[in-house]
């Protein structure tokens, strides 16, 4: 099934204004000291390539009514389910190639702490192994959107698209990536209501917020586990939190809200206080980290090599180019922090930002039109387009928590269907057609 009302209904534009809002929302809400104002500039950059890409969605006339029937899902039941067999080949292969490539070539361990697994996986660098594990890793996400897709179905199916489905997160544990696990519950979440497997009543509301709230913890915990690697005690790391994170930089808990929270006996009550600040100023930071970006960058433009650099290290392997990607890496005023989705754009483009902006609007909505044709091996990207747009003053999700090497597994995954379930012609004389289908 299609779930078009689903698709309409949570369209790309209400994505980007709603994550918009529930920034504006988390700013006056939450108190936070400003450290380093956005400044006009900035502010005007923003505004300017929003409006640029909202334009961009909007200049493509969006699929009419009467357009919808043109195409239909008529994929076979026998066809889907071999198609559904070999993504799921190709997410085991992916899995197996991250372990080798992860743990036993690189050196990585669950016996080290997260920092240090970092670095050894920072400093053995990218290699073919690895740049092919990292495109395949992300077909685990989709043997489950194929799964509910499929007529029949059975428990062994079930278990295995769910295993693969969560698989990733080893990876993003071990980095202690809280982005990466954010997209893997965002995804989850959009397959459950498109095929619609989770309908809200008030029970499941409050379920759901519970869940959230845990998960919330476990973030908390997460990032408090990284800050241990070094300050060696809850107490010190806590305190480090609160006062010298690299979110300090930009704006900072008031020193009533700070002291209330280091001075809380009860840790369940401590770690939800924290929890609350500190995805509060998670989430609110990248703006102001924007800001300084950009008055405090005084380097060349890369026209791309920044925000799609899993591209460069490709080509730098295949084609035995040297571009000095550390070089490209290290260029801004400050590294490893958040600068919302418009900091690395900043980086490659400029002020000419606002063209990439209003392109890549053209092209989310191009593949919005597909998917409300029933065209559905467009649907994943689609629903990670959603994740991009909703998170654009936080994070850039193309940039960071292996979002390229998701969207080029998406695209790839929509070609894989085109040549497997379509016809292949192999020769054409006139009118007549010789063609061949994979599946």
């Amino acid at each position: 099934m299609n779930n078009i009302a689903f698709i309409k209904n949570n369209n790309l534009v209400k994505a980007t204004l709603y994550g918009l809002l529930f920034w504006l929302i988390l700013f006056f809400l939450v108190p936070f000291n400003i450290k380093q104002p956005l400044g006009i500039f900035p502010s005007l950059f923003l505004i300017l390539n929003y409006l640029s890409f909202l334009i961009g969605l909007k200049i493509i006339t969006t699929t009419k009514k009467e357009n919808l029937n043109n195409y239909t899902d008529s994929i076979n039941s026998k066809v889907l389910k071999s198609f559904f067999y070999v993504i799921v080949v190709i997410a085991l292969f992916g899995f197996l190639l991250k372990i080798i490539d992860k743990f036993y070539i690189r050196g990585a361990s669950f016996l080290y702490t997260i920092s240090y697994n970092r670095i050894i996986l920072e400093n053995s660098g990218p290699s073919i192994i690895s740049i092919i594990s990292a495109l395949t890793t992300p077909f685990s996400f989709l043997p489950l959107f194929l799964y509910y897709k499929l007529p029949k179905k059975n428990l062994l199916w079930f278990f295995t698209s769910i295993l693969l489905f969560f698989s990733p997160t080893i990876d993003f544990l071990m980095m202690g990536s809280r982005s990466g696990i954010f997209v893997i519950i965002i995804l989850l979440g959009l397959y459950l209501f498109y095929y619609k497997k989770l309908k809200l009543n008030p029970i499941k509301v409050i379920i759901v917020i519970f869940v959230l709230a845990y998960l919330g913890m476990a973030s908390t915990k997460l990032f408090l586990e990284r800050t241990r690697d070094f300050a060696k005690t809850d107490k010190i790391a806590i305190n480090h939190i609160l006062k010298h994170s690299g979110y300090n930089f930009t704006i900072t808990p008031r020193n009533s809200t700070k002291n209330n929270i280091i001075k809380t006996k009860n840790k369940t009550s401590q770690a939800v206080k924290l929890g609350v600040i500190n995805f509060a100023q998670y989430y609110l930071h990248g703006v102001y980290e924007f800001g300084y970006l950009y008055r405090n960058y005084n380097k060349q433009h890369y026209f791309g090599a920044y925000t799609f650099n899993v591209f460069v290290k490709f080509i730098n392997i295949i084609f035995r180019t040297n571009i000095d990607l550390k070089k490209v890496e290290n260029s801004p005023p400050r590294t490893g922090v958040y600068t919302s989705f418009f900091g690395p754009v900043f980086i490659d483009f400029g002020w000419f930002t606002f063209i990439f902006m209003f392109f890549f609007g053209a092209i989310q909505k191009t593949i919005y039109n597909k998917c409300l044709e029933g065209r559905f091996q467009f649907i994943p990207l689609l629903f990670y387009f959603l994740i991009i747009n909703f998170f654009m003053p936080v994070f850039n999700f193309i940039n960071g928590a292996q979002g390229l090497y998701i969207i080029t597994t998406f695209i790839i995954f929509s070609i894989i269907y085109k040549v497997l379930t379509g016809k292949l012609i192999l020769k054409k004389e006139g009118d007549n057609k010789k063609y061949v289908k994979i599946l």
